[in-house]
């Protein structure tokens, strides 16, 4: 069977990280990855398999709380 290799953003997408994480795991050496001249590819079922061996959460769960919003969505507090 062929392994599913997604990009950087479909692999940050599908664990609920972001991108930059996804690159800065890839280049300490945390998961492994395939690089096509300057494209990054992954085996998805390979990066589940290393993270779930590590005790890592592999998937958002529907209840878990969307990623942060650049900018601050955050209600501010009353100035006195």
């Amino acid at each position: 069977m062929k392994p599913t290799l997604l990009s950087v953003k479909e692999l940050a997408q599908e664990l609920g990280v972001s991108t930059q994480s996804i690159r800065r795991a890839y280049w300490d050496g945390l998961i492994p990855g395939y690089r096509f001249q300057k494209m990054l590819r992954f085996d998805v079922d390979r990066i589940r398999q290393i993270l779930l061996e590590r005790g890592l959460v592999t998937m958002r769960s529907s209840r878990a709380r969307p990623p942060a919003r650049a900018g601050g969505t955050h209600e501010k507090a009353p100035v006195r």
